[in-house]
């Protein structure tokens, strides 16, 4: 994939590699470190190390079939990844169409967005892999990367790249993977074995795009519940402000001793407020 990106119209591509993004960063930073320690050190020194954090951080159907549902599998397993050509692949992905999105959404909502992504994947591969007997161990971050593929292609269509050599824009080339990924699920649908996780990949680009054409990609939940925070807060304050006042009007009237042990505690921490 070339380095090479611009609008239809200017005629010209802007040359070097786009600027490496904050949220983007970190997260190839933890997905490179996570793959040289499992797949590198521990598969080459210590088999035991490496079997059980596949066991316990890749996403395993079986133990999705017994009581203690290992929910943190359906964001850790998109940092575990099964070879060098896989992780270079998603990593190219993460690298071209995160950065992009990034400079579309900001740090904070890309990260939230494919964290989302990643786990509405891992849990539509789990169900219906599960369905047509599919038990094999899922890794591998291809269901985050291509809702941001997805995403932007969604939001900047005539965006133009370079693949290997040829030019073409953004939408073509997720139609491409995604008609990729479609002939693949058809295939495991008519019982051929795969170890491509391919409902993972559709179920990515489906919330990718639909996450632009519903908006949902703008909104930023960690704002909304700080927001939801403020208000409740002042909610409470106006609450303690009332109730205050007329325990100093029952004061006036009635005299402190008249105050119930709890109006007393509350008379007192509301003192230390102010």
């Amino acid at each position: 994939m070339s380095s090479a990106w611009h609008e239809p119209d200017p005629g010209r591509a802007s040359s070097g590699m786009p600027g490496l993004t904050r949220a983007v960063r970190a997260l190839l930073i933890a997905n490179v470190a996570v793959f040289v320690l499992h797949w590198v050190l521990l598969s080459g020194w210590f088999q035991g190390a490496f079997d059980l954090v596949s066991d316990v951080f890749a996403l395993n159907p079986r133990q999705w079939l017994t009581p203690l549902v290992p929910l943190w599998q359906l964001v850790t397993y998109g940092f575990l990844h099964g070879s060098p050509t896989h992780i270079l692949y998603n990593m190219l992905l993460l690298y071209f169409m995160g950065t992009q999105l990034e400079s579309e959404l900001g740090a904070r909502r890309l990260l939230v967005f494919y964290l989302v992504a990643l786990a509405l994947a891992g849990l539509c591969q789990l169900v219906l892999g599960l369905a047509l007997g599919q038990t094999a161990p899922i890794v591998g971050a291809s269901g985050g990367v291509l809702a941001l593929t997805c995403a932007m292609a969604t939001l900047r269509p005539g965006l133009r790249m370079l693949f290997i050599i040829v030019p073409m824009t953004l939408r073509t080339f997720a139609l491409i993977v995604v008609a990729i990924d479609v002939f693949g699920a058809l295939a495991q649908l008519k019982g051929q074995d795969s170890n491509v996780a391919s409902f993972a990949h559709l179920s990515g680009a489906f919330f990718g795009w639909m996450a632009v054409r519903r908006s949902w990609i703008f909104v930023d939940p960690l704002s909304r519940l700080e927001s939801w925070r403020e208000q409740r807060a002042d909610v409470r304050r106006a609450d303690d402000e009332q109730r205050l006042d007329e325990l100093l009007v029952k004061i006036d009237r009635e005299g402190i001793h008249s105050l119930s042990a709890a109006e007393k505690a509350f008379l007192k921490r509301a003192s230390k407020r102010h």
